[in-house]
């Protein structure tokens, strides 16, 4: 009896530990890439952004995306640097701007020729940490994207989508002057000037996740219990 009563706590801790390994479901909480407005954006080397609003209240990145395009002409090859932000920043026509020092930069990557490529951050990829990059948002924030290393002849920017089919975003878009943001405003598109974007994340259950290791803890002293009386 005593040695069934242990097999079947190892069996718990088992199944307690396969619980605890599986991933959190994952959330959608904006996505503007299924209305295409066929147009392209072509912001040269500045660095531009999108102010969304984000839907949920899933706040650990998991995965994000954008779509891209690239004409070499020249063979030089085209970088391109992703970062998110606070709009904690000084006003502008009395809005918050994009804030100093942003809390994600992806850094330098290249990006190769293409009339249309998705670019993809993820947690498998090493982009963000194991548990998703945490966003100290509850609704506003601002991605941006810049572009460098362009020859003579060649150019790179971004699809123009909308509206978002999950959070919103505004019509304008925010760029780097290198010194100061600006809204600015997008005459080949009007009204809109969002960004073809997708970002997935989840929220963590540390309290779950605490009481679990209790309770695991509670049979392994159970089980040793058993033993001593053998």
């Amino acid at each position: 009896m005593k040695t069934r009563i242990i097999v079947r706590v190892y069996l718990a801790i088992s199944v307690l530990c396969f619980g605890l390994a599986m991933p959190l479901s994952a959330a959608t909480i904006y996505n503007n890439s299924t209305t295409d407005l066929s147009t392209r954006f072509d912001p040269g080397t500045s660095q531009v952004g999108n102010e969304i609003i984000l839907a949920g209240t899933d706040r650990y990145l998991t995965g994000f995306s954008f779509e891209y395009w690239e004409l070499n002409t020249s063979g030089s090859q085209v970088q391109a640097d992703v970062q998110f932000y606070l709009n904690d920043g000084t006003l502008f026509n009395g809005y918050a701007s994009p804030g100093p020092t942003s809390f994600f930069n992806s850094g330098w990557f290249n990006v190769s020729a293409t009339a249309r490529s998705t670019e993809v951050f993820s947690i498998a990829d090493g982009d963000f940490g194991a548990g998703g990059l945490f966003l100290p948002v509850e609704s506003n924030m601002t991605w941006t994207v810049q572009f460098r290393g362009m020859g003579t002849g060649d150019s790179a920017g971004v699809d123009l989508y909308g509206p978002p089919s999950v959070g919103q975003a505004y019509s304008d878009y925010w760029q780097n002057s290198g010194t100061s943001w600006a809204l600015m405003t997008n005459s080949a598109a009007p009204p809109l000037a969002n960004f073809a974007a997708d970002m997935v994340a989840t929220v963590p259950e540390p309290s779950t996740m605490a009481l679990s290791v209790l309770g695991g803890m509670g049979l392994l002293i159970m089980a040793r219990r058993f033993r001593r009386k053998e």
